[in-house]
Parts: structure tokens; C-alpha cells; sequence
């Protein structure tokens, strides 16, 4: 069984619910053996408290079933996606916050799948939309832009680290990379935690840049310092670099 505690990804997910700096719609793949943990504990975070009757938190579908699209006044309205584009768009009952969460979010249908849509990209102002699924891969891709997507994998990748977010982390940095005099004693080895820390938490556009950059670092035609205002300007100032 998958260890939150351990995993990177999820405890990066955790400080940013902590911290306040929670997106209204985010999707998670993660193994099935750990949603009723994660909903639980972001529960807690989200709502103040947990329990599975919590009336702030509308659950639709299940670990191994998704929700469907329903129809109003027939059998299968109550928790289909329309039952819950109702219920959450009402004003919470005991917390200041709804959550809302679609299990097996990876097998929606696209009709189910496109009746949320609108939900994801505008839900009401007291309403969190948690997308919860076991392979990313096959969730829907207009769902997926409207998420942030991070992907929970049970096998970590070695020496996994997130790249300097702030000025005062990045001058920590370059303090450290520029004493060296190679670029393989800090700054590869700093390059390839920072995309395993990427691809880790399904960040794999920035997994790409941070890759382009590691390769650039092991040609030796470039002084440290230089390699360090590369990086600077990728990785802080967002600058497109060639690797040619």
C-alpha cells in the first residue's frame, strides 16, 4: 500500500491546502487504497472536520464506479453529476467552504464528463471540486486543463527535490552553485532532483525544461557562472531556452 506520509507529491499537496493556496478544482491519480485517505484528511483541511455524513462534502461515484451524467426525477439523478452541479452550487451548511468529490473521475464518460465542465472552470465561490482517479492517463482531457493534475505514483523517484521557489531560495542556491568549481558537484545532481521532483508531482512540462537544462550542464563549453544565469533564466524568469 501506497505511504502518504513518504510520498513527495502528496506532502507538497498538503502544504499548499495548509498554506491556503487551494485551486477550486484540482484532480489527483493516485492508487485506489488510499482515496478514503486523501478525502479524509482534505476534508479536514478543507471543511475544519470529517465525517462521511459531513453535510458540506457531496461525494459522487465510487473507488471502482464512476458517477453518471443522471436524469432529474428519475432513478439514477441522486448522486449523478447533475444532482451534484445542484447540490454544491447551494450555500454551505456547517463550514464556510463545499467540497466536492468525483471518484473513478477516470472513467467518467464524455457525456458525464462534459456536463462538468462548466462546473470545473467556474464552481460557486464557497465550492472545491476534487477529481480523484487511479490513471491519469485516461481522464478526460478537457477536465484535465481545467484541474490542477498531479499524478501520485507508489514508486518515488530517487533523490526527489522542488527546484528554489522564492528570491531568497534561489540566492541560497546560487551562492552554493557558484562555489563550485564543476558543474557536476552541485548543479546536475540539483538539475536531476529538481525534474524527478517534477515528473513526481506530474509536472511534466517543467520535467522537460529542467531535462533540457541537465543536458546543457554535463557539456563542459560553459563556465558555472554562466550555467547558473541559464538556469536562473529558465527556471525563475520563465525564458524559452534552446538546448542546441
Amino acid at each position: 500500500m501506497l505511504n502518504l506520509a513518504s510520498n513527495v507529491a502528496w506532502q507538497e499537496i498538503l502544504h499548499e491546502t495548509e498554506a491556503g493556496n487551494i485551486p477550486h478544482c484540482r484532480a489527483i491519480s493516485v492508487p485506489v487504497s488510499v482515496h478514503a485517505e486523501i478525502i479524509e484528511t482534505l476534508s479536514r483541511l478543507i471543511l475544519g472536520s470529517y465525517r462521511p455524513s459531513h453535510p458540506d462534502l457531496l461525494i459522487i461515484g465510487t473507488a471502482d464506479k464512476a458517477p453518471s451524467i443522471g436524469e432529474y426525477g428519475k432513478p439514477n439523478y441522486e448522486y449523478s453529476c447533475r444532482w451534484l452541479i445542484e447540490n454544491i452550487a447551494m450555500r454551505p451548511m456547517e463550514s464556510k467552504r463545499r467540497l466536492a468529490v468525483i471518484e473513478c473521475a477516470d472513467k467518467l464518460n464524455k457525456s458525464a464528463g462534459n456536463s462538468l465542465l462548466k462546473l470545473a472552470e467556474e464552481p460557486p465561490e464557497h465550492a472545491y471540486l476534487l477529481f480523484l482517479m487511479e490513471d491519469g492517463r485516461l481522464f478526460l482531457p478537457t477536465l484535465k486543463s481545467r484541474s490542477r493534475f498531479t499524478a501520485i505514483t507508489s514508486n518515488e523517484y530517487a533523490g526527489a527535490q522542488r527546484m528554489p521557489l522564492d528570491s531568497r531560495e534561489w540566492t541560497e542556491w546560487l551562492t552554493k552553485a557558484r562555489k563550485s568549481t564543476n558543474d557536476n558537484d552541485t548543479i546536475t545532481p540539483d538539475l536531476e532532483a529538481w525534474g524527478s521532483y517534477a515528473l513526481e508531482t506530474g509536472n511534466i512540462e517543467l520535467a522537460e525544461r529542467i531535462e533540457k537544462l541537465r543536458i546543457i550542464s554535463t557539456r563542459k563549453n560553459l563556465s558555472v557562472p554562466m550555467l547558473c544565469d541559464i538556469i536562473i533564466l529558465a527556471l525563475k524568469e520563465g525564458i524559452e531556452i534552446d538546448v542546441n
